[in-house]
């Protein structure tokens, strides 16, 4: 018998062993930021905006309703409730259909879904249908989400942060559209036409994802290799790049954690400080958009006269409030920089705690006795930094979970995210009617609270490496 050792390998060809191999992952880490990036991420920043159009249009709709229907407070408030009822029950059943059918796919479904589901909403005959199809279309929300999922898998690891600060460009473009167009089509063709118009885009994004190929992570767990290295050759295409040397594998399986570990004793503490957080990131920013318009429409606390006073429960919007409320909603275009230069320069801890800082100390000044002018510029304030919280909260939690629970720990917050943004109408829209001073001091508390609670976070995630195990937290 001949020894290994006599053969070339060139005779023999490479052994297992040597043969050069590389991930998804590696791929997309090779062939860095280009034009396929910037495609995604307009066309998926595109999407985000859309969804702004519907999310914003609660705030406008609200007096709107009010006013045509007679509603209580309670009654508005429900309204914006069901949306986000709709979206906390429907993400386990689009994450499980992304898995199944794709991510792109379940993308354009929810694209058709919500403008379906949007446009039947301007032709409610009663309160309880816009609530029944507002939930609908908060359940298509769900499905939207999945657009963040598709666009970061195919960022590199060093700009991730970055894009997803970024992106944050589009959701605010998308809410000042939607303000703009109330302006517009409000006084004149009334609010069934807003609700309709509003729900278009959404489904002219569907022709723009279709331009966009699957998603290279879903194809490998799919099994479907071949077309996974199409979708990535012509991603280093656009980019200028070539795929790694090697064969495209399969990335190795990851252990799954189960719930209970996020309560172990090295996890407990960031566990729940970082729910507590989401809760306020949402219970603050959606709390501003629906109180901005009950502020605007009343004046502040010194011009409102008491609920007994009033003759007519309802104020509609004129040209100056929708003015108001695009110029504070330009607030959300300012902290991206300041994020951007924060989060690397004093930390997340940091950065977190001065969102929230600031975002309190707004909420107290709308109190103050002043002009609409300064009015306007605290609301303004809120809207910077309260928005400026859900990025870097989001990064935070990405970083500081071990990978064995990572997805459990997004998933555990972006639920109390949701439990805030169900609760805060009844504070916005409720609490705010009957006192607006208690109202301003909840959210100016909470945010507070919430600052400690980011200061005394046990983790700086700043230039740490991803931890994979428990034990590495």
């Amino acid at each position: 018998m001949l020894p290994y050792q006599s053969l070339d390998d060139d005779q023999l060809g490479s052994p297992a062993a040597s043969r050069k191999t590389y991930t998804v992952e590696d791929a997309v880490e090779h062939m860095g930021f280009g034009r396929f990036q910037l495609k995604v991420f307009f066309i998926c920043g595109l999407f985000s905006a859309t969804d702004a159009l519907e999310m914003l249009m609660l705030s406008v709709l609200s007096p709107v309703l009010r006013c045509d229907w007679l509603l209580s407070e309670w009654q508005v408030a429900l309204i914006t409730t069901v949306v986000f009822i709709g979206m906390f029950s429907g993400s386990n059943m689009w994450g499980s259909w992304a898995d199944k059918y794709g991510r792109l796919t379940i993308m354009m479904i929810a694209s058709v879904w919500i403008c379906y589901f949007g446009i039947m909403t301007a032709f409610s005959p009663n309160y309880v249908w816009i609530l029944i199809l507002r939930c609908l279309v908060g359940m298509g929300f769900g499905g939207a989400i999945q657009s963040f999922t598709y666009s970061s898998e195919f960022l590199p690891t060093k700009v991730r942060a970055k894009v997803l600060i970024i992106g944050n460009f589009m959701w605010a473009l998308g809410s000042i559209f939607e303000v703009f167009m109330a302006d517009l089509i409000l006084p004149t063709w009334g609010w069934r036409w807003l609700v309709a118009i509003s729900a278009l885009p959404t489904f002219i994004t569907m022709f723009f994802l279709w331009t966009l190929p699957e998603s290279a992570r879903y194809l490998m767990a799919a099994g479907e290799r071949e077309k996974a290295l199409k979708v990535l050759e012509d991603a280093c295409k656009a980019n200028g790049k070539s795929l790694p040397e090697g064969t495209l594998v399969s990335s190795p399986p990851i252990k799954r954690g189960r719930f209970k570990d996020l309560f172990s004793s090295e996890l407990r503490r960031t566990t729940l400080q970082t729910w507590l957080l989401w809760f306020g990131a949402a219970s603050s920013y959606y709390g501003i958009i629906l109180a901005q318009s009950e502020i605007l429409e009343r004046g502040n606390v010194c011009q409102r006269n008491s609920m007994e006073e009033r003759t007519c429960h309802c104020n509609p919007l004129t040209a100056s409030d929708y003015h108001s409320m695009i110029y504070a909603t330009l607030g959300e275009f300012v902290v991206i920089p300041i994020n951007l230069i924060t989060i690397d320069w004093f930390g997340r801890r940091w950065t977190i705690t001065i969102n929230f800082l600031f975002t309190a100390f707004f909420f107290l000044l709308v109190q103050i006795c002043t002009s609409r002018a300064l009015l306007t510029v605290f609301i303004f304030g809120v809207r910077t930094f309260a928005s400026g919280i859900f990025n870097t909260v989001y990064i935070y939690t990405s970083e500081v979970f071990p990978t064995v629970v990572r997805s459990l720990g997004l998933g555990s917050c972006s639920a109390m995210a949701r439990v805030g943004a169900m609760i805060t109408p009844f504070v916005a829209q409720v609490l705010m009617e009957w006192s607006m001073t208690t109202a301003l001091w909840m959210y100016g508390g909470l945010c507070i609270a919430c600052a400690l609670t980011s200061f005394m976070l046990p983790i700086e995630t700043k230039g740490r490496e991803l931890a994979q195990g428990k034990n590495n937290s």
